[in-house]
């Protein structure tokens, strides 16, 4: 049982690495990628699986703290690869911060990062969700975001906190994901 855990584990690094070879990512550190609107919809093109869902993610980010462990419990139950998506600034401390965050209880996480823009003007993110975001949802600049793309790099669904019905009660988003997300997933 420990081989075959092994071998699926050595499978799905190959898988991730072809993924990134294929879209020319460039590395931010060992095992984690940085990324733009392009190079997600290329991720999903190159995924062996039918969907691919992102979530937002910053360390100062309560929402974030508290919606991560839902967000990695989709893909135990789901054919997705999934990857946790950093907003802070490439070198930044917050950034360390985040990376440690996630890789302490996700150690196998796959994690890219959101290219700094040339022009240092504080809207990268802003302007990663306008384009990201189809125009039959409303582009909001909030963090703990649902990005899902099918396999042919076509963006499906971008929440935003108005997709908690249950607000104020933000800290848990089941009832979120439950409805809106895992419909478009494929179950394992």
């Amino acid at each position: 049982m420990k081989k075959l855990g092994i071998l699926t584990g050595i499978l799905l690094l190959q898988n991730v690495f072809a993924q990134q070879e294929n879209c020319n990512l460039q590395k931010l550190e060992s095992n984690i990628y940085k990324v733009n609107t392009e190079d997600l919809k290329c991720l999903a093109k190159n995924s062996e699986k039918k969907n691919t869902i992102f979530f937002t993610f910053a360390r100062w980010c309560e929402p974030c703290l508290y919606h991560l462990p839902n967000f990695k419990k989709i893909e135990k139950d789901y054919n997705v690869d999934s990857y946790v998506m950093l907003m802070d600034a490439e070198g930044s401390k917050m950034t360390r911060l985040a990376i440690d965050y996630v890789l302490e209880d996700y150690p196998d996480a796959k994690i890219v990062i959101l290219k700094d823009r040339e022009k240092k003007n504080g809207r990268k993110y802003k302007d990663f969700v306008k384009e990201i975001t189809p125009s039959q949802f409303e582009a909001i600049s909030d963090m703990s975001k649902y990005i899902v793309l099918n396999n042919s790099g076509e963006v499906q669904l971008v929440t935003n906190w108005k997709d908690n019905k249950e607000y104020p009660q933000w800290k848990d988003d089941t009832s979120t994901i439950k409805r809106i997300v895992l419909p478009l997933l494929e179950k394992k």
